[in-house]
């Protein structure tokens, strides 16, 4: 399968990624990759037939959103692939857990592995909101407690929510391509949890409720779904929330504030927070 990538350039990074990030998602392009030097956003349609009017059209919304250039090129599977290989290595997150890619090896740890494959699915640990997300969960005893995480990527949250016990665990995304990566990164990593394709916590509305949710995911979904997780959530529930950038978290916070949650722990890095809200 081959792909077309498109990348928006800028002068200077956004103060608000989750701008263009919403820009690529209208277009149908659910995961970004996040450079810093230059400063780009960049994601991959499929090319198809049909494929160029989508990439003209978020081509000029991108530009009209404040991107500085857009470049685009055709891009083989197998050379995505490779462009990954560059930015994704061994890595050390938090105190517990391990992230390794299956085309590398690292050193013996009595740390938790988590070995991933991302394939076209984003997350990888290598972003703060990942990173963020990992060390809050492992503040928590999840042993035994029901999970649902939402925009679940390459399934690297729900992996690391079965290797600190969590079970059952269910995940969701909007693309049913992460959806399959996820599947296959549970059983590279001998781990078992349901991966389906679907919108927000409504998509697994009968599975709950649950113990704790984690959402990575931009601002604006945060806000919008916050009272749906409320009613998700167990009396004593928890939400696990990051993809915020700074500037945009006292708006997450007050949202969440009024869907009846309560902060009990954040983190911040790089300009990105997340954070632990309890129902109250």
């Amino acid at each position: 399968m081959n792909w077309i990538e498109v990348k928006a350039l800028f002068d200077e990074a956004p103060v608000d990624w989750s701008i263009f990030v919403d820009v690529f998602e209208r277009h149908g392009c659910e995961n970004t990759l996040q450079e810093d030097s230059p400063p780009s956003l960049s994601s991959a349609v499929v090319d198809l037939e049909g494929s160029g009017d989508i990439v003209r059209a978020l081509s000029n919304d991108l530009v009209i959103s404040g991107a500085s250039s857009v470049e685009v090129r055709s891009l083989a599977d197998e050379n995505w692939e490779e462009h990954w290989k560059q930015y994704f290595h061994p890595r050390e997150i938090g105190g517990r857990f391990l992230i390794r890619p299956t085309w590398e090896e690292a050193p013996p740890s009595d740390r938790l592995e988590i070995v991933l494959d991302p394939g076209q699915a984003f997350g990888t640990g290598d972003h703060p909101t990942t990173r963020m997300c990992l060390e809050l969960l492992e503040r928590i005893d999840l042993k035994g407690r029901r999970i649902a995480d939402v925009g679940c990527g390459s399934g690297i949250l729900s992996i690391g929510a079965c290797l600190l016990g969590a079970n059952p665990v269910h995940a969701v995304d909007i693309e049913p391509l992460s959806v399959e990566v996820a599947k296959e990164n549970a059983k590279g990593n001998g781990v078992e949890f349901e991966a389906i394709a679907g919108r927000g916590i409504a998509a697994l509305a009968d599975r709950g409720p649950f113990d704790l949710v984690v959402s990575n995911i931009i601002s604006t979904v945060l806000i919008q779904i916050s009272a749906e997780v409320v009613e998700a959530l167990a009396e004593d529930g928890q939400w696990i929330v990051s993809g915020i950038i700074v500037q945009n978290w006292p708006d997450v916070l007050v949202a969440a504030a009024e869907a009846g949650f309560e902060l009990r722990d954040k983190l911040e890095e790089d300009g990105w927070v997340a954070a632990r809200l309890a129902k109250s």
